[in-house]
């Protein structure tokens, strides 16, 4: 057996970390830039030295059995000292493109972070921005998308979830001198309105908070649309007499610059006036990232998100309070 283990070369043990970790032959070819059929050979080697299978044949991939998971960490310890040798080490990104996933609004903020890192670790790395869809938290763990900020987060046995903040404020935004702001906010008020509800780092049939909030309550609502689009949402509102209810620092930003639309923080509204027992609903940012870039790279990414979300909210708070 000691013999036989020099057959695991370097390569080898990557098309096992791979199984192990994406449980799928062409998404592990993808990663090593490769072909299926040299996967299938360096797992048919490793089976051979091993003397076991390895894998269960799944309908969509593969999944690990009871020996994979024992020799999981000692191949990935094994295929990291090959790689501090090479001066390549186990805490840079081994790519030089990262594919991204984030609604328009946090987009810019997710690449900007990205752009910093790599500059502080001397890094070359593009990066691709995937549009928001239905399937991003499925392409997360199957490793096919590197990062994405998500709200409320989905947990998966094969993503990491790091919280960067809390959606501290609540915003109505509708067009320039819009007759709603020239009054005190109230709940009727608001209903007498045509709606247009974001859903944040959500899609599908999903009811909007509010929507849930005025059946549970027995209220008529005016729903013009919901989209995950903010600047679809602004753009639409500009025009019309409807009023966007739209949440966090992250749209203030982004609305906060355009001259054809004014806003009113309603957060007192939001938690006072239609949650008087204080049982709304609270909502947190989180970086989402497939379990092969626990790293460096990652943890550095993670803090400067938190730290420059934070940053931005308190500047908001000091200018809010001076106003």
């Amino acid at each position: 057996m000691r013999k036989e283990l020099s057959k695991l070369d370097y390569f080898t043990l990557k098309v096992f970390i791979g199984l192990v970790e994406f449980k799928n032959g062409s998404v592990v070819a993808q990663k090593l830039d490769t072909t299926q059929p040299k996967v299938s050979r360096a797992l048919s080697n490793m089976r051979e030295v091993i003397h076991d299978e390895l894998f269960v044949r799944r309908q969509y991939g593969v999944e690990p059995n009871i020996m994979a998971d024992k020799l999981y960490p000692i191949a990935k310890s094994i295929v990291q000292a090959y790689e501090q040798m090479a001066d390549v080490t186990a805490q840079l990104p081994e790519k030089n493109q990262l594919i991204i996933a984030a609604q328009e609004h946090l987009a810019g903020f997710l690449v900007d972070s990205i752009s910093e890192v790599c500059q502080r670790q001397g890094l070359e790395i593009s990066v691709s921005i995937q549009a928001w869809s239905d399937n991003v938290q499925e392409l997360l763990a199957q490793g096919k998308i590197d990062y994405a900020i998500t709200v409320n987060s989905t947990q998966s046995e094969s993503v990491r979830n790091f919280k960067i903040g809390d959606v501290k404020n609540y915003f109505l935004a509708a067009r320039k001198a819009h007759p709603f702001f020239d009054k005190e906010v109230s709940l009727s008020r608001l209903l007498e309105n045509k709606l247009v509800f974001i859903n944040y780092a959500k899609v599908g049939l999903i009811e909007h908070w509010f929507e849930r909030y005025t059946k549970d309550h027995s209220l008529d609502i005016k729903m013009s649309f919901k989209t995950t689009s903010l600047a679809m949402a602004l753009n639409h509102v500009a025009k019309t007499d409807d009023i966007c209810w739209t949440a966090s620092i992250f749209s203030y930003l982004y609305f906060n610059s355009r001259s054809d639309i004014d806003y009113i923080d309603v957060t007192d509204f939001y938690e006072k006036v239609l949650f008087p027992n204080g049982d709304f609903a609270s909502y947190s940012y989180y970086l989402q990232y497939h379990q092969s870039h626990d790293n460096d790279f990652s943890t550095a990414l993670s803090k400067l998100l938190q730290q420059s979300l934070a940053l931005a909210q308190e500047q908001y708070e000091q200018q809010s309070m001076a106003n």
